[in-house]
Formats: structure tokens, C-alpha cells, sequence
């Protein structure tokens, strides 16, 4: 889920924090490696959770959204949500739209920190073999990690082409998929 908020802001401010200049692009990977101060991180940790929370207020339910969940857990699919967003907004985003029940497994940030690592501790809780694991994402890093991984990959494409199995614009369009076939 992609939550409204102004990184620029935000990494603006870590950057105070930090006292440089560094771009902290990609956000997490680069905190983790600037950052050593076990204090320090949790206080930036902290800037971001509370971002992340003002931004999950805004969140609006969307009727469609539900319905590919409904529609997924009725085939009996898995769901796992993998965020680079902490624990608790992750989860009150997901119950500001009403989907929270849908998910079986939820890992944050706050659990790993490196997506790769976390698309492995998935793979392991949900005992389900890559090869029949659909990654759902909007970034192409996320994508080629499920490739390296041997999982399938859907691509929401938003502003972006990214490149994954398979291409859609939003996520409501799985519902059409589904639907289809």
C-alpha cells in the first residue's frame, strides 16, 4: 500500500539528524548502513512511524480493494504483506481499509529490514515453494528480487513501467483477472 507522503521531507529532516547531505536513497538501506548510533536509529525510526501514521489517517476505504481480497482468500491464496513501512502503521493502514483479516502473515521493517530478506522469511513462514509465490509490487528492485528468488511477479505499474510476469495498472485489476479466468 502506498501511503502520501513527502520522502523529500523526510529524508530532509533525517538528514539534520545525520548532519549530511547524502541522498539516503533508497531510505531504509541507507540508514542502516549510515547509521551505527543504536539511539540515533530508533529516534529516525521514530520520525518515519510518525509520518507513516500521519499519512495512514488519510487513507480512505475502497469497496474494490476489499473485494480482491475477498476474492483471493475465497480461492484460498496465502497473503502476506512484505513493507519496508514499520509494524504499526503497516497494520493500521491495512485496518483503516478493512483487509487487516485477509493477511496471514505480516512482515515490516520492523522484522527486516532488506527486502530480499524479508520475501525469504515469507517464503519460509508460509511453506509454499517460490515457484508458486506471486510477488505483488510497484518497484522494479522489488521485481527482480522475486525473480532472483524464483518467484512470479506482478508489476502495478502506477507512473512507472516496471517489468514483472505479468502488468497492471492498479491493483483492482486482479479482481478483473480473477474474474476472467
Amino acid at each position: 500500500m502506498k501511503l502520501q507522503i513527502k520522502w523529500t521531507d523526510v529524508k530532509e529532516k533525517i538528514g539534520k539528524m545525520l548532519k549530511t547531505s547524502f541522498s539516503l536513497t533508497p531510505l531504509i538501506p541507507s540508514i542502516e548502513e549510515l547509521v551505527t548510533n543504536s539511539k540515533l536509529k530508533r529516534r529516525i525510526y521514530k520520525v518515519i512511524d510518525d509520518e507513516e501514521m500521519k499519512a495512514v489517517k488519510k487513507l480512505k476505504f475502497d469497496e474494490d480493494i476489499m473485494k480482491v481480497f475477498k476474492k483471493l482468500k475465497k480461492l484460498d491464496y496465502k497473503l502476506a504483506l512484505v513493507t519496508l513501512q514499520g509494524r504499526k502503521p503497516a497494520i493500521e493502514a491495512l485496518k483503516r481499509l478493512s483487509v487487516y483479516e485477509f493477511f496471514d502473515l505480516i512482515i515490516s521493517r520492523d522484522e527486516k529490514k532488506d527486502r530480499e530478506e524479508q520475501i525469504k522469511t515469507t517464503l519460509e513462514a508460509v511453506e509454499v515453494p517460490s515457484s508458486q509465490v506471486m510477488v505483488i509490487a510497484d518497484k522494479s528492485r522489488d521485481m527482480a528480487i522475486a525473480k532472483k528468488l524464483g518467484c512470479m511477479s506482478m508489476a502495478i505499474m502506477g507512473k512507472v513501467d516496471i517489468d514483472g510476469d505479468f502488468k497492471l495498472g492498479n491493483i483492482k485489476e486482479i479482481l478483473r483477472m480473477l474474474e476472467a479466468s
